[in-house]
């Protein structure tokens, strides 16, 4: 579906069952598999799936989106993280702060992994808290006893230094 449908079936969503009916049809089945490859449950990609078309129905004043398949995925990605953040609110994060970081498991690219060995390893183990595990800065900062400025300027320098070295 292109971005002019998608939007038009959007807007149209709140008086028209069909509309609701054509983005299902659309979206639905890949947004499932696409849940189940991130997330491995398919009791879960489906619950979600139906949280986001759910979501979708509640909208007052829906924006407008150049590319729906991506919104869609970025939606789903967001709302089964907060489902598992629910069900361990501190405990995933703690455990992420106090375990080693693992680039065995982590990074697939030599060049990729060569770099982030250069870095320390709490910075390490920040980044993948931020980009893999999608913790904000300030979730990180509060559990860590560090401040917020001190997170930042970390995944700043880190950046910095990443830049350098690829």
């Amino acid at each position: 579906m292109d971005a002019h449908t998608f939007n038009r079936q959007l807007k149209r969503l709140a008086s028209d069952k069909r509309a609701l009916e054509a983005l299902y049809a659309e979206y639905a089945l890949p947004m499932k598999a696409h849940l189940l490859r991130r997330f491995g449950s398919l009791v879960s990609a489906e619950d979600v799936t139906q949280d986001v078309f759910v979501k979708l129905l509640s909208l007052r004043d829906p924006p407008r989106v150049e590319y729906p398949a991506s919104w869609l995925y970025t939606l789903a990605d967001n709302r089964a993280k907060d489902i598992l953040r629910a069900a361990h609110p501190e405990a995933a994060l703690e455990e992420g702060l106090a375990a080693p970081f693992d680039l065995d498991r982590t990074i697939v690219n030599a060049q990729t992994r060569r770099a982030l060995e250069a870095l320390d390893e709490d910075v390490r183990r920040i980044l993948y808290l931020h980009f893999w595990e999608g913790y904000s800065l300030k979730e990180i900062a509060a559990e860590s006893g560090m401040s917020y400025a001190n997170v930042r300027v970390k995944v700043s320098r880190a950046y910095r230094k990443l830049k350098e070295i690829l």
